[in-house]
């Protein structure tokens, strides 16, 4: 299931030698759709009130996945790169 947000760190790439510091996230769209006014489109379209009931609980429940990743994502990493 792909999912609409992810996590990427300043020092994904970081590696035993590397000069060490602190991770810093950012929370990423994986993929987005434009539409036509440039907007970028979070959901497809939605025609009822329960599909937009729907669509924003799965958004709001990515969001908070995502946000627990980023936490652990920042606290894993400063600790590994200054363990090492």
């Amino acid at each position: 299931m792909m999912h609409e947000f992810s996590v990427t760190g300043i020092m994904d790439g970081w590696k035993i030698g590397d000069l060490p510091g602190n991770q810093m996230v950012n929370i990423v769209l994986n993929e987005y759709l434009t539409r036509n006014n440039g907007n970028i489109s979070l959901t497809p379209l939605l025609a009822t009130e329960g599909e937009v009931d729907y669509a924003v609980d799965k958004l709001i429940q990515e969001l908070e996945a995502v946000r627990r990743k980023a936490k652990d994502k920042i606290i894993k990493d400063t600790r590994t790169i200054r363990d090492s």
